[in-house]
Order: C-alpha cells, then structure tokens, then sequence
C-alpha cells in the first residue's frame, strides 16, 4: 500500500432509518462464492456482470467486501495489470485465503485489507472505482457506507452496486438509493427478480 494514503474515517454516524443486515458467517464464504452454486440459481456470471466497471490505465479500485472472492478473481483480470485492486473485508482470514488463491493470477496489482465497509480505510479521493458486490445489503449502516464511498472516491470516479434484493428489500433500499442519488450521478440502473444493479458517478468538481 506504499501508493495510496491510509486514514481512519472521520464520516459522521449515518440517519437512523436504516437496520444492519445479517453478515455472512466466514464459514459459509466458500459456499456462496461457488461459481456452480451462483449459475445454478442465475445469479452471477462475474466475466458478465463485470463489464459494467471502467477500466482505464491507472485506476485504483476498491472492491468493499470481497468476502470469499467471487467476484475477486474476474476484477482482478479485467481491471489488467495497468490497475490497482484493494480487496477488502471485516474477515482477516478471508483476505489470507484470498491472497493465496490469487497469488499468480494475471491482472491488476493486489492488495488485501482488513477493515471496515463503513469506514474505509483510504484518504479522501483516492479511489478511481468502489465495487460492491452484494456486501452493501450486510453492513451494519448502509447510509454510513455510502457516504464512505462519496469521501474516498476521486471526483468522477465509479461507483458500482450489485444488491441482492430478497435480503435488501424495498423498505431497506429506499432510504439508501435517496442518498445515493443525492450524492452521486446515476448512470445506469437494471433490475432482475433476485438482484439490483447500480452505477453511479461522483460528481466532478
């Protein structure tokens, strides 16, 4: 991390209104991370999905709650190795187990962090592209979390949500896309029976 600035976040506690979701057991990352698994149920084709995300010489991207890699292996080869990717999750031992299955893996330069998707652990504007891979919906302060994202992306960068909907319901997406919507510029927007995406632009100055 010689490249980028660490901080600890200064983002003030976020509007009640919004209940933390329930967060993956560490255990069950393997299970839910398996490619046969998410094809079967028509989730996720991480190849796919993953076009959404810019890629441009240069560009530092942050995936918040990386989890049991999912969608790590595919973001780290179409970002390229011209790129930056910080994986990050609550989870030590996942990011452990993550740095070893990608390790060899051609792509982006790899960094791995343990920490906090409502207080991430960058500067202010530091990051190009924020992916979210279905973590949003389990962090304990969604609203925290994203104005987290609006600090530590650069003016113009990439913000990037994929909600998975049974867990992330109407009630609890409201509060949080009227936020979103304030603080950033929505560019794309598609909806499926078991998923939400998103993607938005901070504002340039």
């Amino acid at each position: 991390m010689t490249e980028l600035d660490l901080k600890t976040s200064t983002t003030d506690p976020a509007r009640p209104g919004v209940r933390g979701g329930w967060r993956t057991p560490d255990r069950l990352y393997r299970l839910i991370s398996s490619p046969v698994l998410r094809m079967i149920l028509g989730w996720d084709l991480p190849r796919y999905d993953l076009r959404v995300v810019e890629r441009r010489a240069g560009t530092v991207c942050m995936e918040v709650g990386s989890g049991g890699g999912f969608y790590t292996t595919a973001l780290k080869t179409h970002l390229g190795s011209e790129n930056t990717l910080i994986a990050l999750d609550p989870s030590p031992s996942a990011m452990q187990s993550l740095r070893h299955r990608l390790d060899g893996v051609p792509g982006a330069r790899m960094s791995y962090l343990a920490g906090d998707g409502c207080k991430l652990p960058l500067a202010d504007d530091q990051a190009d592209t924020l992916f979210y891979g279905y973590s949003l919906e389990e962090m304990p302060d969604p609203l925290a979390a994203m104005r987290e994202a609006h600090r530590v992306l650069r003016p113009g960068g990439e913000l990037v949500l994929f909600l998975w909907r049974p867990v992330f319901t109407r009630h609890r997406r409201r509060p949080v896309v009227a936020l979103l919507d304030e603080l950033f510029e929505r560019r794309r927007t598609s909806a499926g029976p078991q998923n939400i995406r998103l993607v938005y632009r901070k504002p340039a100055e």
